[in-house]
């Protein structure tokens, strides 16, 4: 893994970065050295309500930015692996609570991924397949150099689970970055949570 330390701008904004796993993470006991794991971060230098911000409601911030070709995209991965048994957006949004989201604990969902672990300053989410089980933990840094991580890793059963990440993977890497990039940038509201 590449790690990028200082300062990346693009148009004179912050932009996401690959980086390490933070080790204070709580994904550091889920990960195995077998599993695919990626880290990408970015500067909350100057979002100081982000960094106030619960964990479920930054969750909610990062993970249903308005990003018109991430959403074309999902459709498109609903309608190629609903033949292979695989679960699609729609079919986890429908185990959704309509809790309020500091409310939501693990069991629960943010979008369509189910929280498994809320702490802080971290967010433990993923879903488990019979082809592969991942994890999502999104860390918040709130130090002297504030930072959120957004950290996956992906625990591939068969066959079938190393195809599917190597078919995603590059899909995966763009979607990473450009959430983080825009979360830092949008308004954080929680009148829209879902």
């Amino acid at each position: 893994m590449v790690y990028c330390p200082g300062k990346h701008t693009r148009w004179g904004l912050d932009t996401s970065v690959r980086d390490r796993l933070p080790s204070d993470s709580i994904l550091n006991t889920y990960y195995a050295p077998r599993d695919f794991m990626d880290v990408y971060s970015v500067s909350l230098a100057e979002r100081p309500d982000l960094q106030a911000a619960d964990m479920r409601v930054l969750a909610d911030h990062i993970l249903m930015a308005e990003i018109g070709w991430m959403n074309a995209l999902l459709s498109l991965r609903d309608t190629v692996v609903k033949p292979f048994g695989l679960k699609t957006t729609e079919d986890l949004g429908l185990e959704q609570k309509d809790t309020p989201l500091e409310d939501r604990k693990p069991g629960d969902r943010i979008g369509f991924f189910r929280i498994f672990r809320v702490e802080d300053n971290e967010i433990l989410l993923g879903e488990d397949d019979w082809h592969q089980d991942f994890r999502l933990s999104i860390f918040r840094r709130t130090d002297r150099s504030p930072r959120i991580f957004a950290s996956t890793c992906c625990k591939r059963h068969n066959i079938f689970g190393h195809v599917y990440l190597a078919l995603i993977l590059p899909f995966h890497k763009k979607i990473a970055s450009t959430v983080l990039d825009t979360a830092v940038k949008q308004r954080l509201t929680t009148a829209t949570a879902s």
